[in-house]
């Protein structure tokens, strides 16, 4: 993390050199042209100026002339130049009437040669007469006269040293670049305090991580912005609580399959030690004792029985919880399900002496959406606990409510009941309220477990109402 912020805070301070450079360099290139371009036409001012003087001059000799122009010249600040049609120089400021004729030829100076062909001409260069660096503005003079000089001037030109320009540029550059070091000062200490910022909330994850690699799993983020960083730290904690789900579901998962194998070895344990026991006594004897041997044929083949169902309630449940099972939806009428399965289940009833009834049209008049044969299931195992433990002389009644979008089927009997601390566990796979009566009943333990799994594989739910010694009810929803 540390080489990322060192990363950050050279790209900050390399885009923020590159910038201040590049305006800097710019600036004082913009500057020095805006300078040199306003004097040149504060130069053409003052020009015209000195030729409206000159044209009005009315000194008598040379010498006054020469005193008029060096007057002129440092009235205007600038440095005069009168020049003939052939280049020879007849005045200068600067120069002493006595050296003119030593001053080279300046009819090729760039700024004489431009205003030849547009009457006005400028340029910047180093002046070997003077050994200065000077800015030129020459005009061309249309009606010169001047009875002082032999040769008539036919250029003025007007020269400005750049000294103090260039003391001002200077001056303007070192000011910029203080200004940009100051920047760079002030943009690196930003640009710290930032990397950090956004360093450290990495470090914080990356660390975060480290610590839940190690199995702490219960490590969570600060969650301090709403920005990138901020949805990484959401989406890590997100991780962390659905992996903390899935491990706890693991468990729970892995503390479901412990029980199920020992309940399933017991469930299984019982009835096959039944069954050694009866055989090893019919072969022990018992087999040619008329006596006992039909009694113990007949408790063998109940137990062969109990555990054929059991192997088809462990089947069916295994298929509905692995999604193995597949389940055929139609509409179909209710009525006409619920009286195959009362008509189906009567003989067993009568056989307890416990009265099956459906309620009148209960279910004739609603169409549901479901699995027909899953559906006759679930039903026939609620009827199936309702005879088993209900009460000799009992009833069990069958009932329909309407519920807008979903039909209730209630099974409800007279039976011994379900004490309350029971009712929350009762759809587990293997629970018994009364495992002694359980096992007598012929029960499983699974029958309400698939209940609940085709219940729910329909979209509805199933629930149970119960009094000890006043009879439960069990209804489950359905689809219309």
């Amino acid at each position: 993390m540390k080489h990322l912020r060192t990363k950050l805070l050279l790209v900050y301070i390399s885009l923020t050199v590159l910038v201040l450079a590049a305006a800097g360099i710019l600036a004082s290139s913009r500057l020095d042209s805006y300078f040199r371009g306003w004097i040149a036409r504060d130069m053409d001012t003052r020009a015209r100026l000195v030729l409206a003087s000159l044209e009005n001059d009315s000194s008598r000799t040379r010498d006054d002339f020469h005193l008029r122009v060096h007057a002129l010249a440092e009235a205007s600040g600038t440095r005069i130049t009168l020049i003939a049609a052939d280049g020879e120089v007849v005045m200068d400021s600067e120069v002493p009437l006595v050296k003119l004729p030593g001053v080279e030829n300046h009819l090729q100076r760039p700024e004489v040669q431009s205003a030849a062909r547009f009457g006005r001409g400028t340029d910047t260069r180093h002046s070997t007469t003077v050994g200065m660096d000077y800015l030129y503005v020459a005009l061309r003079l249309d009606t010169p006269d001047v009875r002082v000089l032999q040769k008539q001037p036919a250029y003025l030109r007007m020269s400005l040293r750049l000294d103090e320009l260039d003391k001002i540029t200077s001056e303007v550059r070192f000011n910029i670049i203080l200004t940009s070091l100051i920047g760079l000062l002030l943009v690196t200490v930003a640009s710290v305090a930032l990397s950090r910022r956004i360093v450290r909330p990495i470090t914080e994850i990356a660390e975060s991580v480290a610590t839940i690699r190690e199995g702490n799993l219960s490590t969570r983020l600060d969650v301090r912005t709403k920005d990138e960083i901020g949805l990484v730290a959401t989406a890590v904690n997100e991780l962390m609580e659905r992996m903390n789900q899935y491990i706890t579901q693991l468990k729970k998962l892995e503390q479901v399959r412990s029980e199920f194998l020992g309940n399933v070895s017991h469930e299984l344990r019982t009835p096959l030690f039944a069954l050694q026991g009866f055989i090893e006594t019919l072969l022990d004897g018992a087999v040619d004792d008329p006596a006992v041997n039909r009694e113990f044929l007949e408790k063998a083949q109940a137990h062969t029985a109990r555990l054929d169902t059991l192997l088809k309630d462990l089947i069916d449940i295994s298929r509905i919880e692995s999604g193995e099972m597949r389940m055929s939806f139609r509409y179909f009428a209710l009525g006409d399900l619920l009286k195959s399965v009362v008509d189906a289940m009567g003989p067993l009833a009568e056989s307890r002496t416990i009265s099956l009834t459906l309620a009148p049209d209960a279910g004739q008049h609603h169409e549901v959406m479901g699995d027909k044969d899953r559906l006759t299931q679930m039903l026939t195992n609620l009827i199936d606990n309702a005879i088993k433990y209900n009460t000799p002389g009992g009833s069990v009644t069958i009932g329909v409510r309407d519920a807008g979008e979903k039909v209730w089927v209630d099974v409800a009997d007279t039976g011994v009941g379900i004490p309350g601390e029971h009712l929350p566990r009762i759809f587990e796979r293997f629970y018994r309220v009364d495992k002694e009566r359980s096992r007598e009943a012929g029960g499983t333990g699974l029958g309400l477990a698939i209940v609940k799994h085709i219940a729910e594989a329909h979209g509805g739910k199933v629930e149970v109402k119960s009094q000890p010694g006043k009879g439960s009810t069990f209804s489950f929803s359905v689809k219309k």
